[in-house]
């Protein structure tokens, strides 16, 4: 039951950093939101019993690309808009409620199970184990793995090329 809390729990507060990530009106701050969104995820990655794949997304996702994003930010002097308290306000109480009401609506339905377990059927063996993650990155999904890092490549010199555009003309 404890478990099943936790992953609701963890669940619901993944969801308030991503809707703070789409609603913050820095960069920096929707960045560092989205940093709370991908620790969340990890948190549940290592209630399913995948330890691997939870260390990755802290090491990987929410450490390496997100100082990349946050460097590019602040090299670039990102965006920050005018703030208006009335539309923030506005938007902060439903922000607030939907992952609270998430977590309310699943304690409800966990509580009005007839099962004991919460999870129905455990997770398949070796399921996030490093074995099983490079076996699928470097055979599987080889493919898709070698793109993104281009489009990493390609994002980094864009944001290098933008940053010695901006500082020439300064």
């Amino acid at each position: 039951m404890f478990e099943s809390v936790c992953f609701y729990l963890c669940g619901g507060l993944m969801l308030l950093g991503g809707i703070m990530t789409v609603a913050s009106r820095s960069a920096v701050a929707s960045a560092v939101w989205l940093i709370f969104a991908f620790l969340n995820a990890a948190g549940v990655y290592a209630l399913l019993s995948a330890p691997f794949l939870a260390i990755l997304q802290v090491l990987v996702y929410a450490g390496a690309i997100m100082v990349l994003f946050l460097f590019v930010i602040m090299m670039l002097h990102g965006p920050v808009m005018n703030e208006d308290l009335r539309s923030r306000s506005r938007w902060f109480w439903p922000a607030l409620a939907l992952p609270l009401a998430a977590i309310a609506g699943s304690a409800v339905t966990l509580l009005g199970r007839a099962r004991g377990g919460a999870f129905p059927a455990p997770a398949p063996h070796g399921f996030g184990r490093a074995e099983q993650v490079a076996a699928l990155l470097l055979d599987r999904y080889l493919l898709a793995f070698e793109l993104i890092s281009i489009v990493l490549l390609v994002a980094i010199i864009g944001a290098l090329s933008l940053g010695l555009r901006e500082g020439r003309r300064t």
